[in-house]
């Protein structure tokens, strides 16, 4: 393998695995959003932690495909084992129902 090819080689492995691991980095530690007195999720806090905290990571389209219900907390849970601190407990609730309620099968 030439010089020029290995260097390019070594250039695109480089970004792949830059690529790939930026999203896997610990979350920057944020206030946690309070959960709504009533019940249910506050349409407007779920949305806007959607939108802050998933959008890190990943095109808002790519977040609001509708998928089966029943799948959004495996989903949500494995972003947040990719994410530590991504979201507080009380924050993956809101989200989970939020996703569930407006964009599940």
């Amino acid at each position: 393998m030439s010089l020029k090819k290995l260097s390019s080689f070594l250039l695109v492995l480089t970004m792949f695995v830059l690529l790939v691991t930026g999203c896997a980095r610990s979350a920057p530690a944020q206030p946690p959003v309070q959960p709504p007195a009533e019940n249910g999720p506050a349409p407007d806090v779920a949305a806007t932690l959607v939108e802050g905290r998933c959008a890190r990571c990943h095109a808002l389209d790519l977040v609001y495909r509708e998928r089966d219900a029943h799948l959004w907390p495996g989903i949500v849970t494995r972003m947040v084992s990719l994410s530590p601190g991504l979201l507080t407990d009380d924050e993956y609730s809101l989200v989970v129902e939020y996703l569930q309620e407006n964009y599940g099968k």
